[in-house]
This record gives structure tokens, sequence and C-alpha cells, in this order.
């Protein structure tokens, strides 16, 4: 399988591209840069791709100029894929760097079609299904609880990368919860643990900066009934589908 590597980067952040190309062309990578989008330089009329309504709805928080980047710019680099030559096309935070036995681990994935995205990169470690070893201790895996955090590392079948994009429009959560819906986006999505990078330290600043003024982006307690009647319905799915996964011999 032809895997080809995509670094999301905005252009304010040139030292974030030197650094990741650097640890990334040690392990042999060469990266394609998608040029990140900068939610704070797009005026909210003309956040077309967000469905406000259902984003409150849905996450219970007033959506930030930052995530609307993130997510445009996320769905550049899927978009890439689906356009590229490569089986599969491997996207990363330019804030990450790879552990030595990343690159055994995704060709050990490779392997077999049992898979459509595959994230390498988490905040939260919830209890889990092992669907399949892989080297150096790591197993392919679904979670049963979530979100579990980060779109820092993931890699996505060429051949669901369409399909991906397509229901992942509108957006009506962060990206990174969005990804791990295997369920509501019909592609087979799973999860590498332990994690295939870490993080630089430049990952400290955030670009997104989700984390300012939080309180008042969370809505009154009574305006977000429904966020809980989406997450408890979201949590039956995802343990379902957590289940019902079949085991790769």
């Amino acid at each position: 399988m032809r895997i080809d590597f995509f670094v999301i980067n905005l252009d304010r952040s040139p030292e974030r591209l030197a650094d990741i190309r650097a640890d990334m062309s040690a392990e042999g990578i060469d990266l394609i840069r998608i040029a990140g989008v900068d939610g704070k330089t797009i005026p909210e009329a003309e956040r077309t791709l967000l469905d406000t309504p259902a984003f409150l709805r849905r996450h219970g928080k007033r959506p930030v100029p930052g995530e609307y980047g993130c997510y445009v710019s996320h769905l550049k680099a899927i978009d890439a894929i689906a356009a590229g030559e490569a089986d599969a096309g491997v996207v990363f935070e330019d804030d990450v760097r790879p552990r030595p036995e990343m690159m055994p681990v995704l060709r050990a994935l490779a392997e077999r079609d049992d898979w459509d995205v595959v994230r390498f990169a988490h905040h939260r470690r919830p209890r889990r299904r092992h669907l399949r070893s892989l080297p150096a201790g790591r197993r392919l895996s679904a979670a049963f609880f979530g979100p579990t955090g980060s779109a820092a590392a993931y890699v996505v079948r060429r051949s669901a990368a369409a399909r991906l994009s397509a229901a992942l429009r509108p957006m009506s959560l962060p990206f990174d919860v969005a990804l791990e819906r295997g369920w509501a986006n019909d592609v087979r999505t799973f999860d590498i643990w332990g994690d295939l990078v870490t993080f630089n330290p430049r990952s400290k600043s955030s670009q997104i900066e989700v984390g300012s003024g939080y309180g008042v982006r969370k809505l009154k307690p009574w305006r977000r009934l429904p966020t809980l009647v989406f997450r408890a319905t979201d949590l039956v799915r995802r343990i379902v589908y957590a289940l019902t996964r079949e085991r790769s011999r």
C-alpha cells in the first residue's frame, strides 16, 4: 500500500513546519503541506460550512473561529487524499512528533483491508475492544466511550476519503469529535493504542484557542438539554458499534 503523508500548517507558523519536517525526515517521511485555514480571517457570515443551530444543539457551546478553521483545514487534507494517487493518506497537525515504531505499525496496519480511518493520537484513554494486534505492543481497537479527543494524527484510506468528506459536511461538531463517529460517517473508524506520535513543545500554544472564554461559550444549562440527549444517544451508538466490529484474524 502506498501512503502519502500530509501536514496541516498555517502560513503564519513556519517554525512549526520546520520542526515537523525535520522530525519526519529523520523517519524517512516526506511531507505534503496543506495550507491551514485561519478561522480568524473568515467573517462569520462567510463560514458557510458551519451549521450553527446543529453545532449548538449537539455540542452545547458556541463555536470559535479557530474551530472552524481547523475543521475546514482537515477537510482540505481529506479531499487531497481522495484526489491523490496513493492508496491512503496520513494527516498530521504540525505540533506532533513520530514515535520510532510509527512506520512499522502503519505498514502492518496496511496489510489488511479491515479499516477506513484509524486515529493514532488521543487525549483520553477509555475502555476499548481490541480488534487485532500490531507490532510494538500496539492494537487496533474500538473505544466504548468518548470522545477520546485529538485529530492530531490519523490515516484515511483513499477509497473512503470522498465518502468521509461528504459525511463531515456541514460542520456540526468540532473536527476531532466528528472524525471518530464511524457509526455516523459510514466508514470503518478505529484507533491504535498506544499513540504513535507525541506532541512537541509548540503544542502547548494552541492555534485554535478553544479554551479562551470557555465558560462564556457554554450555553445555559436548560439550553444544553438537547446536547445531553445527543450525547446519550451517541454513547449507545458508540458502544453498539464497538461491540459489533469483527475481529481481524
